[in-house]
């Protein structure tokens, strides 16, 4: 009789004595884990504003720097009437890529929405260097209207925002940048 109580009383005890080992009911691998935690998906949405790719024009720079350069008055006119223009130009460019920042800023964290983010960063990568191109183009110009003298510091000027801003929009594309 003893022994049935102690072989009843092992088969009772048994399966709470292994539970307790494992530390309760549920291990450490049983739990579900998220890949992404909701500060994680924080830190990958963009901090990229319009305000950003619009400090990007190389006549904005060239006209803020005109002090350095020693621009003449008509050549000063001359810029701000090109700029004008090339706002003109790049409006839609910069309409889209602000519509593209604020779908990635507002991205739920289910799957299909993460797919869909990333498909709005790289139509938006698209955009950026579409709009660079532009920046690129009206750059040049620039810097064939002026004079001998001139040329080489903002050749420098234009070479350093063009490093600085690959830089800024990697740091604000987030998740090592996606540009």
């Amino acid at each position: 009789m003893y022994r049935k109580f102690f072989m009843f009383a092992t088969l009772a005890a048994l399966p709470s004595l292994a539970a307790a080992q494992r530390g309760g009911s549920r291990t450490q691998a049983d739990k579900p884990v998220d890949m992404f935690s909701k500060e994680d998906e924080q830190a990958m949405r963009p901090t990229l504003r319009l305000g950003d790719l619009e400090d990007q024009s190389p006549l904005k720079l060239l006209i803020d720097k005109r002090k350095d350069l020693k621009l003449s008055d008509a050549q000063l006119a001359d810029f701000k009437t090109k700029k004008s223009t090339l706002e003109d130009k790049s409006a839609p460019t910069l309409k889209l890529a602000d519509s593209l920042i604020n779908q990635l800023r507002s991205a739920p964290s289910s799957d299909d929405a993460r797919a869909k983010a990333r498909f709005t960063a790289l139509a938006l990568g698209h955009v950026i260097e579409s709009l660079r191109a532009t920046y690129d183009s009206a750059g040049t110009d620039a810097v064939a209207a002026l004079d001998g003298e001139q040329q080489p510091k903002a050749k420098e000027l234009l070479d350093k925002q063009k490093q600085d801003g690959t830089k800024m929009l990697q740091k604000k594309m987030g998740a090592g940048g996606r540009s």
